[in-house]
């Protein structure tokens, strides 16, 4: 049988989950975002898995309400800066692919400082 060396997520469905669960959508992508994180621990912990690859935020997502994009944008900045440490003292490897213009410098900044802090992981 062949090895698996990578996998692709497509995050979808949290402000959906969180709306039949009767909670605000927010509560929603931050549940998905604690379940994200445990999935990319897990893999890097317990498989041989490679590479994770995880689609999370479209173009298409700006088009939502302001304030959800909001909310999306100051949980991605806060994501990246508290899982620097941990990502790296993991060995894992954070690489962010894709367009970047439509991001705030905030965000990007805090993405680029992901990269740099993890650039010698060798792990997932």
């Amino acid at each position: 049988m062949d090895t698996i060396n990578h996998i692709g997520i497509i995050v979808d469905g949290n402000g959906r989950w969180a709306k039949k669960q009767g909670k605000v959508r927010s509560e929603g992508h931050l549940e998905g975002s604690k379940m994200l994180e445990r999935i990319i621990f897990h893999t890097a912990r317990t498989t041989d898995i490679e590479v994770l690859s995880l689609y999370v935020f479209s173009t298409e997502n700006f088009k939502r309400d302001k304030k959800e994009v909001d909310y999306l944008m100051n949980l991605f900045t806060k994501w990246f800066e508290k899982s620097r440490k941990k990502y790296k003292d993991e060995n894992i490897k954070i690489v962010f692919s894709g367009r970047k213009e439509p991001l705030s410098d905030k965000i990007y900044s805090k993405m680029k400082k992901l990269e740099e802090d993890t650039k010698n992981s060798t792990g997932l």
